[in-house]
């Protein structure tokens, strides 16, 4: 093997080292089921670990769903407004700033109070 063959063998497993350090990977909500109603989130997001610099990634159907990013208070309640953020394109990406709780509905009908609703617990 060169020395440039191992170079650059050392350079590449030390970025992909440090991206996964950062965190970075993407989160499909749902999973293949996607941002829909029913599925059980709360069991999605029990089987997922979320880091910082992750990404959420919500697809869905945009004529059916809506992403709102909301306070603990209007997840509970399901409250859509005020909120932090609202989305609809139907392939909706959250980067995963900082270490907190967080939590997005859905803000069609009644589509929270049916349980589309996720919180997650992001760490460092």
């Amino acid at each position: 093997m060169s020395i440039f063959t191992c170079l650059l063998l050392i350079c590449v497993t030390a970025s992909l080292s440090l991206v996964s350090a950062r965190g970075g990977e993407t989160h499909v909500v749902g999973g293949d089921e996607g941002w829909t109603q029913f599925p059980n989130y709360g069991d999605w997001a029990q089987g997922q670990t979320f880091h910082v610099g992750d990404t959420l990634l919500f697809n869905y159907d945009e004529d059916l769903h809506s992403v709102i990013q909301v306070n603990e208070t209007a997840y509970e309640d399901c409250i859509k407004e005020p909120n932090l953020a609202a989305f609809s394109s139907g392939n909706d990406s959250f980067r995963l700033a900082e270490a907190s709780r967080q939590w997005y509905i859905c803000g069609v009908g009644d589509h929270c109070e049916n349980g589309q609703k996720l919180s997650i617990n992001v760490l460092p």
